[in-house]
């Protein structure tokens, strides 16, 4: 299991916000796609998108997809692999 993190900032929160919903619309016909939240810290204008893949292929194949999407294109990724989880 993979987990990966954008996070994005930039002065205009709601552009970037907006960009990245068009970025995930797509996300749940991806093979390998587990979860997804997109999150707003609170004291600043910081977005953060986590997401969840069955391994890092499934992930590259939603990646594909983004393409030309001006925030995804500014963020690089960090990715985890899962060693343990609770719920």
């Amino acid at each position: 299991m993979l987990t990966v993190i954008h996070t994005f900032n930039g002065p205009d929160a709601d552009r970037i916000l907006g960009e990245i919903r068009t970025g995930i619309q797509t996300v749940e016909d991806i093979e390998g796609f587990k979860f997804a939240s997109v999150n707003k810290q609170s004291n600043t204008s910081d977005i953060m998108l986590f997401s969840k893949w069955e391994d890092r292929s499934a992930y590259e194949s939603w990646a594909d997809t983004v393409g030309e999407n001006k925030a995804f294109k500014s963020s690089t990724p960090q990715m985890y692999e899962v060693l343990e989880e609770k719920y």
